[in-house]
Order: structure tokens, then sequence, then C-alpha cells
């Protein structure tokens, strides 16, 4: 992995590695490429699904091998049903 970028503003449309949601243009995101076996990529996410896939890397304590979409938006519970920090960011989105 090389070394994490910010990118202040997109400057277009773009699909998180993490969630696959959107990352619109205007907004913040963070960035770095990748050597895995299938070659180099660029890996883009939301500054939250990177923070997630970082702390679910260090609960492992190693590399994760993971796919887009695999995990909801800032969250690394892998779509499991009754996650707490799923249903918070629901309730939060829901009651604005």
């Amino acid at each position: 992995m090389s070394d994490v970028e910010i990118v202040k503003a997109a400057k277009k449309r773009h699909r998180c590695s993490w969630c696959a949601e959107g990352i619109e243009a205007g907004e913040t995101y963070k960035r770095y490429r990748w050597f895995g076996d299938d070659g180099p990529a660029t890996v883009k996410m939301h500054p939250e699904c990177y923070d997630a896939m970082i702390e679910l890397s260090q609960e492992w304590g190693e590399d994760i091998e993971w796919h887009e979409g695999d995990n909801p938006r800032g969250c690394n519970c892998g779509h499991s049903k009754g996650c707490d920090r799923c249903d918070t960011k629901k309730a939060q989105t829901h009651n604005l």
C-alpha cells in the first residue's frame, strides 16, 4: 500500500472501494495505491470507511482482504443485522 492521500474535493463522482456508495464531486475522500495479485489499483474511500477498514485491520493484527460493497458506509460489520454502529447511524440519519 502506498501513502494515503487526502483529496479535499473530488473533481468527479467516484465509487467508494469499501461500501460501494458514491463519493460525490466536491466531497473529501482518501485514496492510495494497492499492488495486489491482479496488479496495481487505486483505492478510493470515504474517510469514515477508511477508518473502519483500519480499525478492522488492527483488530485482526494483519492486512485484511475485502471486496467492494462488503461493508456498509463507515462500518466494518459486514452487513450484520443488529450492528450497534449501523443502527446508531441509521437513527441519526432518519432523525434529521
